[in-house]
């Protein structure tokens, strides 16, 4: 059963009752050592009662402004707590004054994660990054010396993620394979003697999904539909009205007809389409909120569109558009955001009683309509920005 939250606050520090009926304390805090907020989560063992409800408030409301006045002080309230051991500092002999020589993953993680973000890493990587290393790396492994780090350490961390956590093997792979791999390999870079033992740590063969794509009756319903579909706009004006909002239509259709990713239609600008000639250049990508160069070299290409591409696209640019507007905004008037449209998407799935596809699906909709159809390949592959080997072994 999902918590069930009884204050729920963006900032400061709420209280929550978990599954098991216990009532836990979760709050926001910068760290000294970080930028951003990070989520803290810190489990009671009080049950769910009325009195008890009364008592956590409390302290709730007292760590919140102790966070708003910067003078929290995490062990001194969570001396046992699940990130304890990153917040203790190591000992270290009173005649040392040069810099510990062999770091422990907790005191080498803050400057490093400091670092990796945009536009060093996408968006999408430095929130992987941080949320791995709280939740999973730093509550098992913080106190080892990066020195020390073997395969045993590895094969133990996998275990307790899998046993313990119940995560699956996918996200457990990403945690130590992906997240903890970056930080050891940039350690090493550094000049840190460290060990290196991840090439050792044997992995199950990996379930690669296959394409999923919609037919083209399938695709044909999801934009009349969306066509017709009527918002609530104007909420940022003020005043309400419904209405069709097209620009959603033809984020749809453009993905449908295109090739483009997802992330790669959210972050065009006008003055990357050029409908005189039909074409559009993709240069960049969006993601949570944050731009960056595509996913791959190849990514970065001339885009063929359609007549009716052409059509529709003309009448989402406005009269009094810049050179930098976005093509694509939602009914707020900002550019549209992948994670939210998402949810449109779904949304737009349930209703016409379609089976349940992600939005890059669209991409694969549009590969496998052209190769049904006969298209190139070469040609297929600079459109889309999928290698030609690829589009042979996936599609």
């Amino acid at each position: 059963m999902a918590p069930r939250k009884l204050k729920a606050r963006r900032q400061g520090c709420w209280i929550e009752v978990t599954g098991s009926g216990l009532l836990r304390l979760r709050f926001r805090w910068r760290l000294p050592t970080a930028t951003g907020l990070h989520k803290f989560s810190e489990t009671t063992t009080l049950r769910d009662t009325p009195e008890n409800r009364a008592t956590l408030s409390r302290q709730a409301a007292i760590i919140g402004a102790e966070i708003a006045a910067d003078r929290f002080d995490y062990l001194r309230w969570f001396p046992n707590g699940r990130r304890a051991t990153y917040f203790r500092p190591t000992p270290r002999s009173p005649d040392s004054a040069e810099p510990d020589a062999r770091p422990t993953i907790g005191q080498f993680y803050p400057a490093w994660v400091a670092r990796r973000v945009p536009p060093i890493v996408r968006p999408s990587r430095a929130r992987d990054y941080r949320n791995h290393f709280r939740t999973y790396i730093l509550p098992y492994l913080a106190d080892v010396a990066l020195q020390d780090l073997a395969l045993g350490h590895l094969e133990e961390l996998r275990a307790r993620l899998q046993i313990d956590r119940h995560l699956g093997i996918k996200t457990v792979r990403n945690v130590i394979d992906g997240s903890m791999r970056a930080m050891v390999r940039d350690a090493r870079k550094a000049g840190v003697q460290v060990g290196f033992p991840f090439a050792d740590l044997e992995w199950p063969r990996r379930i690669v999904p296959g394409p999923d794509p919609f037919t083209e009756g399938e695709r044909d319903r999801l934009l009349e539909f969306l066509l017709r579909k009527r918002w609530r706009l104007g909420r940022h004006l003020g005043s309400y009205r419904e209405g069709v909002h097209f620009p959603y239509y033809a984020f749809l259709l453009t993905l449908f007809y295109t090739g483009l990713r997802p992330s790669e239609a959210v972050a065009l600008r006008v003055r990357s389409l050029d409908l005189a000639a039909g074409t559009l250049f993709v240069e960049r990508s969006r993601s949570l909120r944050s731009e960056s160069a595509p996913k791959t070299s190849a990514a970065a290409r001339v885009v063929r569109l359609t007549a009716r591409n052409v059509e529709v696209l003309k009448q989402v640019i406005e009269l009094r558009a810049q050179p930098d507007d976005y093509v694509f905004k939602n009914s707020l008037g900002r550019p549209i955001d992948q994670r939210s449209f998402y949810k449109i998407f779904c949304g737009l799935q349930r209703v016409l009683g379609i089976r349940l596809r992600d939005l890059y699906a669209t991409k694969d909709t549009y590969v496998s309509v052209a190769l049904t159809k006969g298209v190139n390949l070469t040609w297929l592959s600079e459109q889309t920005g999928v290698m030609e080997s690829t589009l042979r072994t996936h599609y």
